[in-house]
């Protein structure tokens, strides 16, 4: 137990370091609870932290005492109250990311819809924040995992613009998964082109590894239908 929340105050912090300005939520916007003027006023910054730990720290002893599974519902609530009452700290931010991931990772089948719906709230109140990589990390190989192969393209699409106008990814690995619904898909010309890509940007990865290998089994279909 102290193990668990010992890491979880590190990587608190540390996010809380790299996304500073970013955690400024946006709470002008309709239709998304928001903590009371009250609340706000009495509360400082590291007041509302705490707070929010707080919730976190229930969080932790459900999955602890009672399982995911059994104590799903009480959780789910939990980061619901830390996105909404407490959206200005870090800890919303990894609250989304772990939310999506009950939502993908532990429901059956996994809650698509409310995943998505949370993924592009996230995407307009943090824009800048480095949990984005790991909220898209985790729909991207969930949709790889079920065959959910539109949904994989649609969200890995913003990676390959990115990478035509800029020449880099922040997140190369969205450049593979576009590349894996495309080989699935059946466009082979394009799925070709972005393995190539993800070898070049990230050559000693796992993902460039897997990139070789489907390049060969690309070749090796080529080849069949041109009768070799």
């Amino acid at each position: 137990m102290k193990k668990v929340k010992i890491h979880t105050v590190i990587f608190i912090f540390l996010i809380s370091i790299f996304t500073a300005a970013p955690i400024i939520a946006s709470s002008e916007e309709s239709g998304e609870a928001k903590p009371s003027e009250e609340t706000k006023e009495k509360l400082s910054p590291a007041d509302r932290e705490a707070k929010a730990y707080e919730l976190f720290d229930e969080i932790l002893t459900l999955t602890e005492t009672s399982g995911t599974a059994t104590a799903f519902s009480q959780i789910e609530a939990l980061y619901f109250k830390i996105i909404r009452e407490y959206s200005d700290t870090a800890l919303a931010q990894e609250s989304y990311w772990r939310l999506i991931s009950l939502y993908v990772d532990k429901s059956v089948p996994p809650g698509y819809e409310k995943a998505e719906t949370l993924y592009f709230e996230f995407l307009k109140k943090y824009p800048e924040s480095v949990i984005k990589n790991m909220i898209e990390d985790t729909l991207s190989k969930s949709y790889s995992k079920n065959g959910k192969w539109d949904k994989l393209l649609k969200l890995s699409l913003p990676a390959v613009n990115e990478f035509k106008e800029k020449g880099k990814l922040s997140n190369p690995n969205l450049m593979f998964m576009y590349a894996e619904a495309k080989f699935n898909l059946g466009d082979l010309i394009e799925a070709e082109k972005a393995y190539k890509i993800v070898i070049e940007l990230v050559p000693t990865s796992i993902i460039a590894t897997t990139s070789k290998r489907r390049l060969e089994e690309i070749k090796k279909t080529k080849a069949r239908a041109d009768g070799g």
